[in-house]
């Protein structure tokens, strides 16, 4: 039926229906601009002590305090071709209160390069990294080569809103499938923060 031949009462509740949703939209956009994620540390360690997986590894962070990335390298001593990529988020809370686990798995390494992995969030994730990263497509990596994450700043846009202020400790790396020897893992502590008036960019 075309809206022309729907009742006049009709016409303004679906008028007025439309109103709401991009009324609701326009909030929720609003909503994801009002915070940022502000990365306190960022370090890494390793397990490797006698497997010989890694020839070399770096963690950090960059030096501006009004704009802070973190970056992770490494070079292999060998190509690795099957390995595991374990994430946890956690938003801790006072105690008695238990800390809230907003994730915890551990995932087949190669299917999260291919992007094959059904978890939303980390093929997210893997999407957002290539902008920032050199990681390869698909297995193996390679031997002798250094793979990084350079100068990587969550923009909290690309996620659902977020609506309170909270610190985050995220717990990221990879590990040997059968064992679960942890060669590379990094450990960062940040926190969803409003942005101060200063940062909010100008309505024009």
């Amino acid at each position: 039926m075309r809206i022309e031949m729907l009742p006049e009462r009709c016409i303004g509740l679906l008028r007025g229906t439309i109103f709401v949703c991009l009324f609701c939209l326009q909030l929720k956009v609003e909503a994801k601009t009002d915070f940022e994620l502000q990365v306190d540390n960022f370090t890494c360690s390793s397990q490797d002590t006698e497997y010989h997986i890694l020839k070399h590894y770096r963690c950090g962070m960059n030096k501006n305090p009004k704009r802070r990335s973190w970056h992770m390298e490494f070079k292999l001593q060998q190509p690795l071709a099957e390995h595991e990529v374990y994430m946890s988020i956690v938003l801790p809370r006072r105690k008695p209160v238990p800390d809230f686990v907003l994730l915890n798995l551990t995932t087949d390494g190669c299917q999260l390069l291919s992007n094959r992995n059904q978890v939303p969030l980390l093929s997210l994730g893997r999407n957002i990294m290539e902008r920032f990263s050199n990681y390869p497509k698909q297995c193996p990596f390679q031997g002798d080569l250094i793979y990084y994450i350079r100068g990587f700043r969550l923009d909290l846009s690309l996620l659902p809103a977020v609506s309170m202020e909270t610190p985050v400790h995220i717990e990221l790396g990879y590990q040997v499938k059968p064992q679960g020897l942890r060669w590379l893992q990094g450990n960062l502590a940040a926190r969803v923060q409003r942005i101060s008036e200063k940062k909010r960019p100008k309505k024009g």
